[in-house]
């Protein structure tokens, strides 16, 4: 098992589709599936049920989500830790505007903080 794999089981879980989560993360929807696909296989459980309207964490699944979400918190925050130890900036950005400015002004604000904090994601 590895991170991403738990990351895009975890998504997948939380938002009950393959759809939505391989969007959210910005992956293809086959790989997303494939990734999960090999997690059941290493772990010989089924951790979703999958139906046409998307896919519910089985028991097995729910307590991998539990677990899946305090390991992935505790690298987050591990992450966050290493760059301040280096002087990086850590943490998220929010920005609300109203719909009339945003239409406008969100590219150039993304484009702009890119240009100036190129590591940020």
């Amino acid at each position: 098992m590895d991170l991403k794999q738990l990351e895009y089981f975890v998504r997948v879980a939380e938002l009950g589709s393959f759809t939505r989560a391989a969007a959210a993360l910005d992956v293809a929807q086959s790989a997303l599936s494939r990734q999960i696909r090999l997690l059941e296989v290493e772990l010989r459980q089924n951790l979703l049920v999958r139906n046409g309207r998307g896919a519910t964490p089985t028991e097995a699944g729910r307590l991998l989500v539990e677990h899946g979400r305090g390991i992935l918190h505790q690298m987050a925050r591990a992450r966050e830790d290493m760059d301040r130890m280096r002087g990086g900036l850590s943490g998220r950005v929010a920005i609300g505007l109203p719909n009339s400015v945003a239409r406008v002004m969100t590219v150039p604000l993304t484009r702009a903080f890119r240009q100036e904090l190129p590591e940020a994601r």
